[in-house]
């Protein structure tokens, strides 16, 4: 069977709870790590998905006893072999974490980045859209039509333990009460209406 997306809206319930705890506790992050970059001299810092630093951007060469080569994104890492890159990376390791808001579907039993299913050499994840600030998200969720006797079937392996799948767990995936399911064509015309607000909002808050 081929794989297609659900979407479901939601304004309220456990995904929009804890959206905007990541929202809030991402802002407090950044002030700590604005500041925390102005005080090495770095430009900006580069987080990976869990939310923990991957790399420092610097306009010239940082002190070498302290910074290896940069990767081949052009961002720097401490030494691990140096007094001096060892000391610096325990001040990062005490930089809250910025975590990306998918995270939040986690509360609802959906795992961001991770492929539930496959079509061919692709691999489909769930994903979230949306404005927390607005009060309205989006989740895309990659799903696929099986048979109830072939779901059954896996049901009764899988308890005996000789048959377990990601993608037929996945399938069994139920969507909470505050999600309504809604079309794909419903989703872009409703983000592009965010996005307009959003920037009226910006636009009337550089001009007070």
């Amino acid at each position: 069977m081929p794989v297609y997306q659900r979407y479901f809206r939601v304004t309220s319930g456990p995904l929009m709870d804890r959206a905007r705890d990541i929202e809030q506790a991402s802002r407090e992050a950044r002030k700590a790590v604005i500041a925390f970059c102005k005080e090495i001299g770095a430009e900006n810092a580069f987080f990976g998905g869990e939310g923990s630093i991957c790399g420092f951007k610097f306009a010239s060469t940082p002190d070498q006893a302290v910074w290896k080569q940069p990767n081949d994104f052009g961002t720097y890492m401490p030494r691990k072999n140096t007094i001096g890159g060892k000391a610096m990376i325990e001040k990062i390791k005490e930089l809250p974490p910025i975590h990306r808001l998918n995270n939040a579907l986690k509360a609802v039993g959906l795992y961001p980045g991770f492929p539930v299913l496959i079509d061919g050499r692709s691999g489909h994840c769930a994903q979230l859209t949306g404005s927390v600030e607005l009060g309205v998200l989006f989740i895309g969720v990659p799903w696929r039509d099986v048979p109830e006797e072939e779901m059954q079937r896996y049901k009764v392996k899988h308890e005996a333990g000789s048959w377990t799948s990601a993608e037929m767990e996945h399938l069994q995936w139920q969507p909470t009460a505050d999600m309504v399911e809604i079309k794909r064509w419903e989703v872009e015309k409703e983000c592009e209406e965010l996005n307009a607000r959003l920037n009226a909002m910006q636009s009337e808050r550089g001009t007070s």
